[in-house]
């Protein structure tokens, strides 16, 4: 089939029932997914729905994508967005708070190494979509689809409902529009960070390298970079041994200079950003503190460490620096690594020690990160130093590989943001990557070439990628920013449960407040590499999520928890469940169609019974009645022969 041909069907099927869709034979706009990555070789197909739906909380940024596809001819095209109305009422979210962003397509000539075809988008050689597209014009080649991505911040005060606007492409060939409908949820996303994430960057960076250090065009670099990272909800960043100095006082005598990292401190944080990380103060080779290619000597080393000690004390900023000993310490390695780390606290004991770690058994490390494979291996291990009060966090880099979840180039958008849902399946309390920017030196980083200087796997040593006057994002670094929010939805159900325990006191002794944000995350990840696949299943596991958020502040009140939890496999029974609630004190309670009788009611709504349940009947309804309204609740179970 010809390309005009194909086109012109693939239109009369959109506009069916829209006929906005298209204002044109030779243009047409049409959603997508945003966790699709469109690639140039599949053909379309019509979408259920004609109309871009986003939804999410007032604070939150969210993302849509649509696919504009021209005719027989190329074209260049614009994005516009009109402000969004309010159904029924006055407000409005202006046009203003919506960034469209071209997507640029990366070529790769091979995949990752380790990964199952059944989990690659696309078997290499191949065109990628990846990077966002600087300009606001952006060329579209005959007959091939080309991802406009959408997102939209929405104003911290926006008001809830649902807002409706379109999204216009225009081109030579001629204009197409795209209704767009937006459901405002009636609570707030924290504007706190719950989880604390890092990717290692190269600063200045590619791009900027012909900036000095101490320059006002670093500074203003500097500010730029830390204002799209809180953007991305990143909340920490590295920087170099460099910017502490050796000078001599009036009277000769040598001593360390703090003033460039003062300031480059102050702007971090100033920012909203909570930490910064030095690198390896130890050798990488033997992961000790010996002579190093960056640091001159052990004494330097501990030199630096000493005077960055003396001004946490004088700043206040106990826990906000750290440093790391070694690169990735393993087994071999334990003996001597406890040894230097004893010579760092001793030099800096104010500094925390963060480690990506191949290994157990390192000293009193503050921050633990082993890569997830090991996170997954070790558990036991790392569950141990969480009960002690050790903070853990996770990392990926070039591995692992196979059907974990990792951020590269050619696996599907859903891994990299549910690495941030297995943060919170396993409680941790942050995430690592190594690679934000680390292009090959006078090289084009959009090529493989300059963007994988070591032979990596694709994407693994970049999320972003350098622009005119900043950094410019991607797929990859929005689907993970998705999932910090997606964290942060989890938080939020997990913190309402604790007001609702915290205001009952003794009585609500049993509800365990991470219980019902557990029995939804685990729809999503069961564990470090079972994941769902499914976008779908995500998006609506996110929505169950706010829908039981706002359910919380409604009437009446009916909360759930079951022992065991939802999702847990049990034997062919009759089994007997445990059911425990809070409702509206006076509200009546079914479960399965059956009262709770009221001596298992107390005056402030607390509620218990046990019900039996079936493979014939696996689920446990719950009903709650107050002033003629009704809540329903559903557990479902897995019942097995």
């Amino acid at each position: 089939m010809k390309r005009t041909t194909w086109l012109a069907v693939f239109i009369a099927v959109m506009t069916a029932g829209v006929s906005s869709l298209c204002g044109s034979e030779n243009i047409a706009l049409v959603p997508s997914h945003p966790l699709a990555k469109v690639l140039r070789t599949e053909a379309l197909t019509a979408a259920d729905d004609p109309v871009m739906r986003l939804d999410g909380a007032a604070g939150e940024i969210v993302s849509g994508q649509a696919v504009v596809l021209a005719g027989d001819a190329a074209d260049v095209v614009t994005a516009t967005m009109s402000d969004l109305l309010l159904t029924g009422g006055q407000a409005r979210i202006p046009a203003g708070a919506a960034k469209l962003q071209w997507v640029r397509y990366f070529d790769i000539s091979k995949n990752t190494q380790g990964v199952p075809e059944d989990e690659l988008v696309a078997r290499a050689p191949a065109s990628i979509p990846d990077p966002f597209w600087e300009d606001g014009e952006r060329p579209v080649e005959a007959g091939l689809p080309q991802p406009l991505w959408i997102e939209l911040s929405l104003p911290a005060d926006a008001q809830a409902g649902e807002y409706r606007g379109t999204v216009s492409v225009v081109g030579q060939a001629g204009r197409a529009e795209l209704p767009l409908v937006v459901r405002v949820r009636a609570f707030r996303l924290s504007q706190e960070r719950h989880q604390r994430v890092i990717q290692w960057w190269a600063f200045p960076g590619r791009g900027f390298e012909n900036l000095k250090t101490g320059s006002q065009g670093y500074w203003d670099h500097l500010e730029r970079s830390c204002a799209f990272l809180r953007q991305h909800r990143q909340t920490d960043v590295r920087v170099g041994w460099d910017l502490i100095t050796s000078k001599a006082d009036a009277d000769g005598k040598p001593h360390w200079d703090t003033d460039l990292f003062e300031k480059y401190a102050d702007m971090v944080f100033k920012a909203g950003l909570q930490g910064i990380h030095f690198p390896a103060a130890g050798k990488h080779t033997k992961h000790q503190l010996e002579q190093d290619s960056r640091t001159d000597t052990i004494e330097e080393n501990l030199g630096r460490l000493a005077a960055i000690q003396k001004l946490v004390v004088q700043r206040g900023w106990q826990g906000r620096i750290l440093t790391s000993l070694a690169d990735e310490p393993f087994i071999y390695h334990e003996q001597s690594y406890r040894a230097s780390l004893e010579r760092i606290r001793s030099a800096a004991p104010d500094v925390g020690v963060i480690e990506a770690v191949e290994t157990e058994h390192l000293g009193d490390l503050d921050i633990w990160v082993p890569k997830l494979s090991h996170l997954n291996l070790w558990w036991p291990y790392y569950d141990n130093l969480k009960r002690q009060g050790k903070e853990v966090w996770f990392y990926t880099c070039c591995h692992p590989v196979g059907r974990y979840p990792n951020r590269f180039m050619d696996q599907p958008l859903i891994k990299a943001r549910e690495l941030h849902w297995i943060s919170y399946l396993y409680g941790l309390d942050g995430y690592l990557h190594w690679g934000l920017n680390w292009f090959a030196a006078n090289e084009d980083p959009y090529t493989e070439k300059g963007a994988s200087p070591w032979a990596l796997p694709p994407g693994d040593a970049q999320v972003v990628y350098p622009g005119k006057s900043g950094f410019l994002g991607s797929l990859r670094l929005s689907a993970m920013r998705d999932g910090l929010q997606d964290y942060e939805y989890l938080w939020t159900l997990e913190d309402r449960m604790r007001a609702v325990k915290a205001r009952l006191g003794e009585e609500a002794h049993w509800l365990d407040p991470r219980q019902r944000s557990l029995e939804l995350c685990r729809r999503v990840v069961q564990s470090c590499y079972e994941h769902t696949r499914d976008p779908q299943v995500l998006y609506a596991t996110r929505a169950a999520l706010a829908d039981e958020i706002e359910a919380l502040d409604s009437s009446p009140l009916l909360i759930v928890q079951t022992s065991p939890p939802e999702g847990s496999i049990v034997p062919a029974g009759p089994i007997m469940i445990n059911v425990r609630g809070v409702t509206t004190p006076g509200a009546k309670i079914t479960i399965n169609g059956r009262p709770v009788i009221a001596d298992n009611v107390s005056s402030r709504g607390c509620f218990f019974d046990a019900v039996f349940i079936t493979a014939d009947a696996p689920n446990i309804v719950t009903t709650a009645e107050h002033d003629g309204q009704t809540t329903t609740t559903t557990r479902a179970f897995r019942v097995v022969e």
